[in-house]
């Protein structure tokens, strides 16, 4: 209802205003209660940890058009995710990724995400945005940022090669349009 006031308000011959739609958003990752806004009347789709685990991306690409049909038909035009980071100590100290992440490599790291982007941006016809997070990549970091600021003490050329590679996939090295975020999300590091 909102949203069509907006649009009548915009589309009125007295207005000079631009319809701009009101974003609803969510970060519905599939893992539960901790993570998750939506608790059930979803279906239930794995985690990107299991997704990553199959080193399919026609997974990962049918898991985002599942999620992107059903955020899109809830009435959300913002998503935020997939989160692109790149685990690299599973149980070490960079906070409770764990099976938030597509895995630990750079480059299975970006092609889930770009077939999981292009899932998303398929199943919803184009109606949700895509925010991949949590640029530059929370994988390396030394704490919870929670806690405290997070660091990632990597030279340039260490994170261009890890935690950057999977953000450069779905930005500007994207093969397809489908495939690149709509923005990212920043994270405290």
């Amino acid at each position: 209802g909102l949203q069509q006031m907006e649009w009548d308000a915009s589309k009125s011959e007295a207005s000079n205003l631009v319809y701009v739609p009101l974003f609803i958003g969510t970060s519905q990752e599939g893992t539960g209660p901790a993570s998750d806004q939506i608790l059930n009347g979803l279906t239930p789709l794995p985690s990107e940890m299991a997704i990553g685990a199959t080193w399919n991306t026609d997974y990962a690409e049918e898991v985002g058009e599942v999620r992107g049909r059903e955020l899109s038909a809830l009435g959300f035009n913002l998503f935020l995710g997939p989160s692109l980071d790149v685990l690299e100590t599973p149980a070490g100290s960079s906070g409770d990724l764990g099976i938030q992440v597509f895995g630990g490599d750079p480059f299975w790291v970006a092609e889930m995400g770009r077939a999981f982007i292009q899932g998303m941006h398929t199943g919803s016809d184009g109606q949700i945005l895509v925010i991949a997070k949590h640029f530059p990549g929370a994988g390396g970091a030394d704490r919870l940022p929670q806690d405290e600021v997070s660091t990632v003490r990597k030279s340039l050329e260490q994170l261009k090669q890890v935690e950057f590679a999977p953000f450069f996939a779905v930005t500007g090295k994207a093969a397809f349009a489908e495939e690149t975020v709509d923005g990212l999300l920043v994270s405290h590091i």
